[in-house]
């Protein structure tokens, strides 16, 4: 063999085993960077599922929690609407009651009102005082005045006349001054005639009857009619013409069932 070409075969065996060791490590290093690449895909899928799932689940609080706050904002603002609105109708409640309640205890109702007396024998010159204490003691509960109650007074006993229109007085003193001036009569109990001047003359445009109140007529007497037939006659025509009357016995002999068929005892009431 030449002793200048012996060094080619072991370099050929050298080149061949370097070439094993280079493609070896290569395998290697390969191997190593796939498996450090799907550590790290897993590792990084892990950690986005874990970041996703954190956050879904951060989300999920905030939004339970959100829905939570909102439901017991929702509630709550509820309540305390349905609270005000409830308060608010017991106010208005309360508001609206308890005016009625001042109208009444004030007097502020509005009426024409006559008051037909007894100055008949029976009652007596006593009686016809108490009957003269009960108009006052009723006109007392009043607001008088031609925008308010408007009080009239018409007296019988052989015959009946109108003592004071219902317009006559603005101010309740100068009526109540009026009415204690009235001097009693005596004489028989005429009690159809004291009605008759009431369905004729009391509610007149003339003598100050207001177009559509209410015809009030209180008769005070102790119910013994001269003559009983005609009596019920004028009860009968004053319905007839919407004029609504009441009764109030005085005396101390009053005949209790006569009054009943004349008309209603007068209701307890504080304004008229």
């Amino acid at each position: 063999m030449n002793m200048k070409a012996w060094w080619i075969p072991l370099l050929f065996a050298i080149t061949i085993e370097l070439n094993n060791k280079l493609c070896h490590a290569k395998g290697d290093l390969s191997e190593n960077s796939n498996e450090s690449k799907g550590d790290l895909s897993k590792n990084s899928g892990e950690s986005k599922e874990d970041t996703k799932e954190n956050s879904d689940g951060s989300k999920g609080g905030r939004s339970g929690k959100s829905g939570e706050s909102k439901g017991g904002l929702s509630k709550n603002s509820g309540e305390s609407k349905g609270n005000r609105s409830g308060e608010s109708g017991e106010s208005k409640g309360g508001l609206s009651k308890n005016s009625g309640e001042s109208k009444e205890g004030s007097g502020a109702c509005k009426y024409d009102l006559i008051f037909v007396l007894d100055m008949s024998s029976s009652i007596g010159p006593s009686g016809f005082e108490k009957t003269k204490d009960y108009v006052i003691e009723t006109i007392n509960k009043s607001k008088v005045g031609h925008e308010q109650t408007q009080i009239g007074i018409i007296t019988f006993s052989d015959d009946a006349k109108m003592d004071i229109p219902l317009k006559q007085y603005k101010k309740k003193e100068k009526l109540i001054e009026a009415i204690r001036s009235i001097q009693w009569k005596g004489g028989v109990t005429n009690i159809f005639k004291g009605l008759n001047v009431l369905r004729l003359e009391g509610f007149t445009k003339k003598n100050g009857y207001r177009k559509k109140m209410e015809k009030i007529g209180i008769l005070v007497t102790d119910g013994k009619s001269t003559n009983e037939q005609e009596t019920h006659s004028e009860v009968e025509l004053l319905e007839s013409e919407g004029i609504k009357l009441f009764t109030k016995g005085i005396s101390d002999d009053i005949d209790e069932e006569a009054l009943r068929t004349i008309g209603d005892e007068v209701p307890e009431i504080n304004c008229l």
